[in-house]
Order: C-alpha cells, then structure tokens, then sequence
C-alpha cells in the first residue's frame, strides 16, 4: 500500500505545478506591415508603377486609396465628374464648334472680296453677328470658365493631398525600417584596414623606387 500511496501524491503533486504554472508571454513586438511600394521585393508592383508612369508618391497614395475609405470615394468621385463633365458639355461644344468654323470661314471669304466698300460693310455685319453670338452663350461660357478655373484649383489640392498623405508613410517607413548598422559598420571597418594595407604597400614600393634615382 506504501508504494501506490507515495505514487499518488508525486502524481498530485505534478499536476498541481503543471496547474499553477503562468502561461509564457511572448513579449516580440510585430512590427508594422510595410506598405506595398516600399517592398523591396515587390517586382510586380514596380512594374506595374513603371507602365503607369507612377512615381514612388504616386505609387504610396495609390496604395493608400486601396485601404482608405475617404481617399477610395474621393477618386470614384473624381471619375465620375471627369466623365460627366465630357457627356454634360458635349452637346455646347458641338454647337459652339459650327459658329466658330462658320465665323473663320466668312472672314477668310471676305478677304477674297475687292471691292473695299463691300467689304468693309460685311465685315461690320460679321462681327455684330459674332458679338450677338457670344452674348447668346455667355452663360455656357462663364460656366465653363468657372469650372476651368475650379479644376485648375482641384488639381491643385490633389497634388497636394498626394504629397502630404504620402508622406506620413515614408516617415513611418523611415522611423521603423531603419536597417541594422552592424554589416555596414563591418565594411567599414574592412575599407579602413584595406586602405592602410594598400596605403603601405604603395609607400614601401615608392621608396624602393627613389632609392634607384
């Protein structure tokens, strides 16, 4: 009986430890994910940057659009007005194109014209008729013009917004992908003995050669 008892209580007694013993923390920090652009080995990403004419803001702000709500709905926006715009203007600028090729081609006729009353006369009346014209559309034009002058500013502010959003990401880059200075501090150390080594052996030589003079 002596045996089975002792047995028993070494059993109790591991499973006790094996109860009370504190789970191990894994206390390595995970490092933040490195945005695709920044990869060094993303080859394909490159590739596709290259072809698009993307430089590495471009490349950073694209790669944001596809992770970020506001950006995303930003260019969805701005591809729905560039294509609008083309199809909301289409109709003006087709009419607007007949009276301007028809107005170049009446004064260019009006110079084949000899007689200089005549045609002092009809150009009088091709340039009222051009001037009721451009009062007619003035409201198509001034539209246009705002709008022109908004998309210059547009542009503006996106280029903008390219840069500074960019840019957080290669400060982060720059803050948490600083590379180890130990291979470099290596190299150095071997470009300081190879430049004595080589430094004495030219010297060395350089003496024998002047004791020859």
């Amino acid at each position: 009986m002596k045996p089975i008892t002792l047995l028993s209580i070494i059993f109790l007694a591991i499973t006790l430890l094996s109860c009370n013993r504190s789970p191990s923390i894994n206390h390595t920090t995970k490092k933040p994910d490195v945005p695709k652009p920044l990869q060094d080995d993303n080859k394909d990403f490159s590739l596709v940057s290259k072809s698009r004419g993307d430089n590495l803001v471009d490349a950073i702000y694209f790669d944001m659009v596809k992770k970020n709500s506001d950006l995303r709905k930003l260019e969805d926006k701005m591809e729905q007005f560039n294509a609008g715009r083309l199809d909301s203007l289409k109709a003006f600028k087709e009419y607007d194109s007949k009276s301007d090729e028809y107005y170049y081609a009446a004064f260019a006729n009006l110079d084949r014209i000899q007689d200089s009353v005549i045609k002092q006369r009809l150009r009088e009346i091709l340039i009222n008729s051009q001037k009721r014209y451009v009062e007619k559309v003035s409201k198509f034009t001034s539209i246009i013009k705002r709008m022109d002058d908004e998309q210059l500013s547009t542009a503006n502010y996106y280029q903008t917004l390219r840069i500074v959003a960019s840019l957080s990401v290669i400060e982060e880059y720059q803050n948490n992908g600083f590379p180890d200075s130990k291979s470099a501090d290596a190299i150095s150390s071997q470009s300081s003995k190879l430049n004595a080594q080589t430094k004495k052996l030219a010297e060395k030589y350089e003496a024998k050669a002047q004791e020859k003079k």
